[in-house]
């Protein structure tokens, strides 16, 4: 019987932190993993991965011959999850650990809050030896997002678990925002649904120095700035967001991690 939730896994170069990912999957929800290779030197082997952890109901392969970049690769993703009529999307990234109970967790709270399209969670960053840096606590009320999402993404990409149907009325994940495609999508969900946050740690991140997120944060920025600059409304929040990530984009990432650690 297929289950309900497929986790969305875009892979590129990161055999290890592929395996890690999946090794924190449990089996206390059954799920369906789906890889979408963005053409890795050394691609992933779906009979090699489904013996090797035989907890995760199914796992899905989609090998890719080029480097395309992560929007179209996590579009494939969703137009494959929609297609096959999986009811939940669950985000996933190479190297992030699960705890036990985040997908059961995640779908009850969908279950039983129908007028909720996208939940995410509080995120524990670590640096990649595991030594936590500092925890992620977005807002829970969805108003609250709203207004906040000017400021920053409240919600961390990998952390997130949203309802299929809702790809129906937003699309897919935009291509002109470069390494900003989930802000400019949560965004545009944000202001259509209703998202809230689940107040409790269900993932542990990896901050990867060699990551998109720290190698390109300077186009990041800008793209964040692009987004704001499209949604901007005149509000105290659009001009502080503007304001404060204008000031990031010549800040150093180490005071930024240094600022965060202090909290």
């Amino acid at each position: 019987m297929k289950p309900d939730v497929c986790v969305l896994i875009p892979h590129y170069n990161n055999l290890r932190g592929l395996e890690i990912s999946l090794s924190s999957i449990s089996y206390i929800e059954p799920v369906d993993v789906l890889i979408v290779d963005d053409g890795s030197y050394i691609q992933p082997q779906q009979t090699i991965l489904q013996k090797r952890f035989p907890h995760i109901n199914n796992i899905i392969l989609l090998n890719h011959s080029r480097n395309r970049g992560i929007e179209y690769v996590l579009n494939d993703g969703l137009r494959y999850i929609k297609e096959s009529g999986y009811k939940y999307v669950a985000r996933l990234d190479c190297g992030d650990v699960c705890l036990p109970e985040r997908f059961y967790v995640q779908k009850r709270f969908l279950e039983r809050n129908s007028d909720v399209y996208l939940v995410g969670s509080w995120v524990e960053f670590m640096d990649s030896h595991g030594k936590p840096l500092f925890v992620f606590k977005p807002p829970v009320a969805s108003e609250k997002i709203q207004k906040m999402m000017f400021i920053n993404n409240m919600f961390i990409h990998p952390s997130v678990m949203f309802r299929t149907e809702l790809v129906e009325s937003i699309g897919y994940y935009p291509t002109e925002y470069k390494n900003a495609e989930d802000y400019a999508y949560f965004f545009k969900i944000t202001k259509k649904f209703k998202t809230e946050n689940i107040n409790r740690i269900l993932l542990k991140c990896e901050v990867n120095p060699n990551g998109l997120s720290l190698r390109q944060r300077k186009q990041q920025i800008k793209s964040r700035l692009k987004v704001i600059m499209g949604n901007f409304d005149f509000s105290i929040y659009s001009f502080y967001g503007v304001v404060r990530n204008s000031f990031l984009y010549f800040v150093p990432y180490s005071l930024v991690k240094l600022l965060k650690q202090l909290r």
